[in-house]
């Protein structure tokens, strides 16, 4: 179990802080959280393996190239059947669809969280972490990518998305629904598999890579002009992706602004959308302009895939597949 921090092992104020407890700047020991559940030895040996407690918000790619790495150590050395991630639920999601896509296993790795500290009247991190572990000791976890295990559900890391800010049922996989559950008579079910290629069969591996391309996302909305994708351009963005309207529909000002970038800096720009659910598709006139399309993938982890595409290639068709594939 590699612990990242988070709500999981954070100490409020008192047992009705849940809320605020973020302002008190305390946390579980080391070995407290697997401590406090005895009822673990029954699935597996866990030992508790610190990286950085930090609020999730905080997590840069560094990190994520430092938690690739450490995973692989575990597994290189055979030191684990299945990892356990304990982590912050604001960016639960990009972690996770960062790890589906650079993890070079089939070894169950499970990311959980909390909506309550561990202090909480009603902590619903134990039973997270307990399940997390149940998930991930499971033999039939093998094979499916990076999962996160939340309030009894199992999701795949590509489609997995926070949707509430304090409620105990946060997590969701908007159209598609979790893959399975640790449900309450003990047993972990799944009910069907990723179809996206993910892990092993991606072509993303970061075990060597000290930094990733720069990729800023930009938001549409009534009146939007061109500035922040100017900015993004003076801040060394090598792409970007658009969190557009609709079907993927930018202003006229921010298209103008995309073009004159694409045009004279050779950025890749992505078009993804702002709304709930669906997909954003690469029209012809799309294509002719150099844009990809996000599919369904929230802007969030389009920036994700799109950065690590470009450290193998700036070809948009090439990136397009891609997109199309995981």
């Amino acid at each position: 179990m590699i612990l990242t921090g988070g709500t999981v092992d954070s100490v409020g104020a008192d047992r009705l802080d849940l809320a605020w407890y973020f302002e008190t700047a305390q946390r579980l020991g080391h070995g407290e959280l697997v401590n406090r559940l005895p009822e673990l030895a029954a699935i597996a040996a866990v030992e508790e393996i610190p990286f950085r407690a930090v609020s999730s918000q905080a997590l840069v790619d560094k990190d994520w190239l430092d938690l690739n790495r450490k995973i692989h150590d575990i597994f290189d050395q055979d030191r684990a059947d299945g990892i356990v991630i304990t982590h912050g639920t604001n960016t639960l999601e990009e972690t996770a669809y960062f790890l589906n896509l650079t993890l070079k296993t089939e070894r169950p790795v499970v990311i959980v969280g909390a909506m309550r500290p561990s202090s909480a009247l009603s902590a619903d991190g134990y039973l997270n972490v307990f399940n997390a572990v149940k998930v991930a000791a499971e033999p039939s976890s093998r094979g499916l990518g990076c999962l996160v295990a939340m309030n009894d559900a199992i999701y795949g890391a590509r489609d997995v998305t926070k949707n509430s800010t304090f409620r105990v049922d946060a997590f969701t996989s908007r159209d598609l629904g979790p893959l399975g559950f640790a449900d309450a008579d003990g047993k972990v079910i799944y009910y069907h598999a990723p179809r996206r290629k993910h892990t092993t069969a991606t072509e993303f591996d970061v075990r060597g890579t000290q930094a990733l391309p720069r990729v800023d996302i930009t938001l549409s909305y009534a009146n939007a002009d061109g500035a922040m994708i100017a900015a993004a351009v003076a801040a060394g963005a090598k792409g970007i992706v658009s969190a557009a309207t609709g079907g993927g529909r930018p202003t006229p000002a921010e298209d103008t602004a995309f073009d004159k970038a694409h045009r004279e800096h050779g950025l890749l720009m992505c078009l993804s959308s702002r709304v709930v659910s669906g997909r954003v598709v690469r029209s012809p006139s799309l294509a002719k302009r150099g844009f990809i399309a996000a599919d369904n993938l929230q802007p969030w982890k389009a920036r994700i895939l799109l950065s690590l595409a470009l450290t193998k290639t700036s070809d948009a068709d090439a990136i397009q597949r891609m997109f199309d594939t995981y």
